[in-house]
């Protein structure tokens, strides 16, 4: 396998090889001096095929066994201890490559042993999940792991632009998935997190931010939806990224309307380890 640092150290990839000689992708990053977070993988490629998202033009090769999930962490918490660091691994985020609620199985068993006391011992609450919408799992996801977060890539609150964005809208839509979020709101009293990519042109303007406000406010109690904007990585896509003007009007009319937001700091650019750029085209 390989190894790869950022420049500012606050970011490393890791490219690694699997019996088959499949290869994954599984990224360490710090958000915050002395806070780190593992972004791991749960398909080798995707099948649901986000036009902002390099893993979807992998298409799907296989699920990963939910062994494979584990010891991605486990393989960071090797490299940690390797290096002498003074830090440890805080949290575990299935946003590698690959749809995890496509792959329920494995990522709910992968799951099980991240909290088992006797190996991993993650408490709940430091692991998140995110989906880009496969409602009837999230239904399911509720019931089995009501403490573990949730994170929900939407990127769009147009039916329409969603659906050329995200194929998956057509299969279910924005009111199917609006429901789901509700139901694990009224189960799980936890919050949930909203992953936006502001794409520039598309959805990056205020009535964008009007159908955003509007779709989360349908949604009770809203402190418990936190909307993540994320400037778009490019990649070999015909998207373009927002201007941090446009990220800064669209996070302050979301806040107008009471609704929490942040714009999230894309790390691990350098070494195309940052959000939606994870992609490895040279498979056997």
């Amino acid at each position: 396998h390989k190894l790869y640092r950022s420049n500012e150290g606050n970011c490393y990839k890791a490219l690694l090889k699997l019996e088959d000689e499949r290869i994954i992708e599984t990224v360490l990053m710090s958000p915050k001096p002395g806070h780190w977070t593992t972004c791991i993988s749960s398909q080798v490629g995707c099948a649901l095929a986000c036009t902002f998202c390099a893993t979807g033009t992998m298409g799907l090769l296989r699920n990963l066994t939910s062994e494979e999930i584990s010891d991605q962490v486990l393989f960071w918490k090797q490299f940690i201890k390797n290096e002498g660091a003074d830090f440890s691994l805080n949290n575990i985020v299935y946003m590698g490559m690959g749809e995890p609620l496509h792959n329920k199985k494995n990522v709910f068993a992968s799951i099980h042993e991240l909290k088992n006391p006797d190996t991993f011992n993650i408490g709940s609450r430091h692991i998140s999940v995110s989906t880009s919408g496969m409602v009837k799992a999230i239904y399911e996801f509720s019931e089995e792991f009501p403490q573990v977060n949730l994170a929900i890539s939407l990127h769009s609150a147009d039916e329409e632009h969603r659906s050329k964005i995200m194929p998956i809208n057509k299969r279910w839509s924005l009111k199917d998935l609006g429901e789901s979020l509700q139901d694990y709101l009224d189960k799980t009293k936890r919050k949930i997190f909203i992953e936006y990519i502001l794409l520039k042109g598309e959805n990056d303007d205020l009535q964008a931010a009007q159908k955003l406000a509007t779709w989360l406010k349908a949604i009770k109690p809203a402190h418990l939806l936190h909307t993540n904007l994320i400037v778009y990585n490019e990649t070999d896509s015909t998207h373009e990224q927002a201007t941090k003007e446009n990220a800064r009007a669209f996070k302050e009319y979301l806040m107008s309307k009471g609704i929490q937001a942040t714009i999230r700091k894309n790390l691990g650019r350098d070494i195309d380890g940052a959000c939606g750029q994870l992609v490895v085209l040279d498979q056997k």
